[in-house]
């Protein structure tokens, strides 16, 4: 059985411009910091990144992933817990590896789920959490989590 890998991380600190949507808000000075602490903390090991189409979701999964590859999923924007799994379960079909850059409040809803039991409240922006699992179907198990302030 092959072992799979996903991080469920928090898009970086958005500005909020007068007169821009929602889905458009760019990321704030502080997320190009932040990105790069949780960019080394992660290191080389998702192969992949999944993301939001949201401007701030794309540029975060941007800074993360060098030059790996980064796919906008439309779903991730405003995906149900559900709608979120099956978005996983899909990009595991491409590679063992996959990191998924969306957010508030089903990150940290499925951080929680999936690590059964609360690792946070509220997973702040650029929060992180790694999770493996053996094999399609098998029971996730949270291996690490983070925030940017624990690396500061």
């Amino acid at each position: 059985m092959a072992t799979q890998r996903i991080w469920l991380i928090r898009h970086g600190k958005s500005s909020r411009p007068v007169g821009v949507l929602d889905h458009e808000r760019p990321l704030s000075a502080r997320a190009s910091a932040d990105a790069a602490l949780i960019r080394a903390w992660l290191g080389e090991a998702p192969k992949v990144y999944v993301t939001s189409t949201a401007l701030r979701a794309v540029d975060t999964a941007a800074l993360l992933a060098g030059k790996r590859p980064v796919h906008p999923h439309e779903t991730l924007y405003e995906a149900s817990e559900a709608e979120f799994l099956a978005v996983v379960e899909d990009a595991l079909a491409l590679a063992a590896s996959v990191a998924f850059v969306a957010h508030n409040p089903t990150v940290t809803n499925l951080v929680n789920q999936l690590a059964g039991t609360t690792v946070a409240d509220s997973v702040p922006t650029l929060g992180a959490a790694e999770f493996r699992r053996q094999g399609e179907g098998g029971k996730w198990q949270l291996r690490r989590y983070v925030a940017p302030k624990q690396l500061r």
